[in-house]
């Protein structure tokens, strides 16, 4: 298995912490071992909130914040690790923690019944309510990232053996989990039941909570794919914890400018850019076996990515995008550029690779993490090598 991925390893008994100290003497010996290896992390300027969010008929699952705190501090340490190796440092979303090493997880109780609060239509009152709550709570709300796990409902359809009715994906930099009683990171990697049960919605969790941290869904290239498993906001919501589950340098450059993940220090506020960023000059080419991707741009970019995808470009037909990065700098002029170059044999996957319309998606962020799309598209078939893509004007769609 590839170093950079997930631990797969059995529970068994507890071994030694590292000096980080990262699990309290109350977690079980399984989270310990598993924390054991745990990196030192930044600190963080702003943290995620965590809300464990209930209809007014019903109560936390057992050992929520527990079980919660071991799953939550497992993935920020997979966060951490993955950032670190593409090369962002140990850096990872920021958890705010109690006297007693849990984490701080805010239990609001809704104003009606559990099923005001459905999958697909109960998110909006869920979001209201926890608003609310932040405004009768100053000081509460740490960032502008906001995680919200229910139970799952118990009746004819959902129950701890088949969780579900609540909702479950991310929206905006709102994401939304589930729990039940066996979600528990003494299950994972394992080949019961259990445990593929909890890489199914504990996968779910990693990815719905990478969502809320502003990333879109995308894949790696074939041999990034062959290396190194399955990408998280591709479908490793269905290998997290069981095969080997990575993220792209696309994702881990959007976690850079993320609010949660910039280190303690940081002075300006985030997503507060109110007109596009400017786009100078781009060239965008075919070059016998590669895609030539350059940029002129204003200086408040961080960072862009590039997605070659194809239709329908809806939500959730994207989980194929392939992801690249740019490289960014500095031209003569002091101008900010970014380049990158694309392998066709990388898009291997795509159907409309060498016939059919694909689209170069241009997702551009800024320092104070905005972000905005700007969608290319294009037919290889149409474009012998040595010619240039028409890229129109620039076409900005905000916070994708």
């Amino acid at each position: 298995m590839a170093n950079s991925t997930l631990i797969t390893m059995m529970c068994s008994a507890a071994v030694a912490l590292t000096a980080t100290g990262a699990a309290p003497e109350h977690f079980q010996p399984c989270a310990k071992e598993l924390l054991a290896n745990s990196i030192e992390l930044e600190k963080n300027a702003h943290n995620l909130n965590v809300i464990y969010f209930t209809g007014n008929d019903m109560q936390p699952t057992p050992e929520s914040d527990r079980r919660l705190s071991e799953l939550l501090l497992y993935l920020q340490q997979y966060y951490g690790k993955e950032m670190e190796r593409n090369g962002y440092g140990k850096r990872s979303f920021g958890l705010a923690r109690t006297e007693n090493g849990n984490v701080d997880i805010y239990y609001i109780k809704g104003k009606n019944a559990h099923k005001s609060y459905a999958y697909g239509t109960g998110h909006g009152a869920c979001i209201h309510e926890v608003e609310e709550w932040f405004k009768a709570h100053p000081g509460k709300k740490m960032s502008s990232h906001t995680f919200v796990i229910m139970p799952t409902w118990q009746d004819d359809g959902y129950s701890d053996k088949n969780p579900g009715g609540v909702p479950f994906y991310g929206l905006g930099r709102y994401c939304f989990a589930l729990d039940y009683t066996d979600f528990d990171i003494k299950h994972l990697g394992k080949k019961t039941r259990e445990g593929k049960l909890l890489t199914k919605w504990y996968g779910g969790f990693a990815h719905e909570l990478g969502h809320g941290m502003n990333l879109p869904h995308n894949n790696g290239t074939i041999s990034l794919n062959k290396a190194m498993g399955t990408a998280l906001m591709g479908a490793g919501n269905y290998t997290f914890g069981m095969s080997p589950t990575y993220l792209t340098k696309a994702s881990c450059a959007l976690l850079s400018n993320t609010e949660i993940f910039v280190s303690a220090g940081t002075p300006h506020a985030f997503y507060t850019m109110e007109k596009d960023p400017t786009v100078y000059q781009t060239t965008f080419e075919r070059k016998g076996d590669m895609l030539e991707l350059y940029m002129e741009v204003s200086a408040e970019v961080a960072c862009i990515n590039a997605y070659v995808q194809e239709p329908p470009y809806a939500v959730n037909q994207d989980y194929e995008a392939v992801a690249f990065t740019c490289n960014m700098g500095t031209n003569q002029e002091g101008k900010r550029v970014a380049g990158v170059m694309i392998p066709l044999n990388e898009l291997g996957n795509l159907r409309n690779r060498d016939n059919g319309e694909l689209a170069l998606d241009v997702l551009i962020q800024t320092y104070e993490g905005s972000r905005f799309r700007w969608r290319i598209p294009f037919d290889l078939s149409k474009q012998p090598a040595g010619t240039q893509i028409n890229t129109g004007k620039p076409v900005f769609h905000r916070g994708y």
